[in-house]
């Protein structure tokens, strides 16, 4: 009978253990879901700075334009336009496929420029996007003297007032 009071105690043992395994998941879970939220408003800041977004979707478009016009002027499956299109726009331009016709030539020309500009853009938003921070950094340390300021001020005003 002792015996069985021991193994009872080791099964209650494993259980708690299991209880504490299964708390830390959910804390993680937990964790996971601050992390995307700060994630996702970062990325809305992010893709409004400079209309990052508006350029990203006509982009897009322009690029599903010329892979589309590339593969019927050129005679080519869509799936080799589109890689023909992004290697265009990403200005890597492998060389493995290139236009012949007037038409593939516009549209790689087209695709040379939205990339060129693309590219541009981006990199624009990037530096605008963290020296944005550093902007609302400065407001928040000047915003904190001033209120050091009115304190030492109150200060002033308290001892004054006990005299």
């Amino acid at each position: 009978p002792v015996n069985s009071i021991f193994s009872f105690f080791r099964i209650a043992r494993l259980a708690r253990i299991a209880r504490v395994a299964r708390l830390t998941k959910i804390l993680r879970l937990t964790r996971l879901f601050g992390l995307t939220g700060k994630l996702h408003k970062n990325a809305k800041k992010f893709l409004k700075t400079n209309g990052l977004i508006y350029l990203m979707i006509v982009s897009l478009i322009i690029l599903i334009i010329s892979a589309i016009l590339y593969s019927l002027a050129e005679n080519e499956p869509l799936g080799e336009s589109f890689w023909w299109a992004i290697a265009t726009a990403t200005t890597v331009g492998y060389g493995d496929i290139s236009p012949h016709t007037a038409i593939g030539k516009l549209a790689a020309v087209l695709l040379m420029f939205v990339g060129i500009g693309f590219i541009g853009m981006l990199t624009s938003s990037l530096t605008a996007f963290f020296t944005h921070g550093e902007d609302e950094n400065e407001k928040i340390f000047a915003k904190l003297e001033e209120i050091e300021r009115e304190n030492i001020e109150l200060k002033e005003a308290i001892k004054k007032l006990k005299h």
